[in-house]
């Protein structure tokens, strides 16, 4: 065995997680139980054979999730919510061409001819709100077109009566899509915090503060984010509601999934790809119910 190959034989795993739109209180388990042991997630179904499912996916998700783990490199282990048996799997070499979609050619908006590429993102994704799929379609890397869909739903959210911890989860899905690692992994601690009970509001509300001072005067999050979809305006008035809300003040409902994805697509036309994904990030859809709070 060389040293590539030993390595990897130490090397912590990496488990995908996969959340139904019933999972989030499994989703959260995992999610403590990776960070307590040092794991990292996956970020993508071909980087590992480990697999995780939250929830109760309804057919169409689990129809999905069939075809990723059916795709997923050998050996392949299926994990319980508490990771039982999460430590088998087997790492992936990168992406092959032969796994690209293939693309047809149309005029874009400038009249010239470029490739188009059938893209759905979702719902087997990380980072992505359970049971989403978009389906864009991309000239170079432009949105031409989207389509959102919901493919599975709950009877009720998870969240309702937790404002603070809802925008703390939605607000580290989209550090996490931004690409900042450390911040995202501070607001899943404040979330988790905030559900535990163990921690007066007024110590979450002074610890949060200077996070929040953080981010929001990010000028790396700041140029991410202008001018993309209404996504700075997003995080801003997520960053007022957490700190609203941990002092318990009312915070204004989050809109319902169903006016969420009618406004996907005019929001995704027009932008590139990781610009589409901060977007929804920002809109963060729960579609465990439709007025969830």
């Amino acid at each position: 065995m060389g040293l590539r190959g030993l390595a990897r034989g130490f090397a912590a795993p990496r488990p995908f997680v996969v959340s139904a739109a019933d999972g989030t209180p499994d989703r959260l388990a995992v999610e403590a139980e990776m960070r307590r042991r040092g794991w990292r997630p996956a970020l993508s179904p071909a980087e590992t054979g480990t697999l995780v499912v939250c929830g109760t996916p309804g057919a169409a998700l689990a129809e999905a999730i069939e075809t990723v783990w059916r795709d997923m490199p050998e050996p392949r282990v299926r994990a319980s919510a508490d990771l039982e048996g999460a430590g088998g799997g087997a790492a992936r070499a990168p992406l092959e061409l032969d796994d690209v979609p293939m693309a047809d050619r149309a005029d874009d908006r400038d009249g010239l001819r470029l490739d188009v590429l059938h893209v759905p993102l979702g719902p087997v994704l990380a980072d992505w709100p359970a049971g989403l799929r978009v389906d864009l379609t991309l000239q170079g890397d432009v949105v031409q077109d989207a389509e959102a869909t919901a493919v599975d739903t709950a009877d009720g959210s998870f969240w309702h009566g937790r404002p603070a911890a809802s925008r703390l989860d939605g607000l580290a899905r989209l550090l996490r899509v931004a690409g900042w690692d450390a911040a995202a992994e501070r607001a899943a601690a404040l979330r988790d915090e905030t559900l535990s009970g163990a921690v007066p509001e007024e110590t979450l509300a002074r610890r949060f503060a200077p996070f929040a001072r953080r981010v929001g005067r990010s000028r790396l999050l700041r140029w991410m984010t202008r001018d993309v979809g209404g996504v700075r305006d997003a995080l801003d008035g997520r960053l007022r509601d957490i700190g609203a809300a941990l002092e318990g003040r009312d915070v204004p409902p989050r809109p319902p999934w169903r006016a969420v994805l009618d406004a996907l697509p005019a929001l995704l036309a027009g932008t590139e790809l990781g610009e589409a994904r901060l977007i929804v990030a920002a809109l963060d859809p729960d579609l465990g119910t439709a007025a969830d709070g």
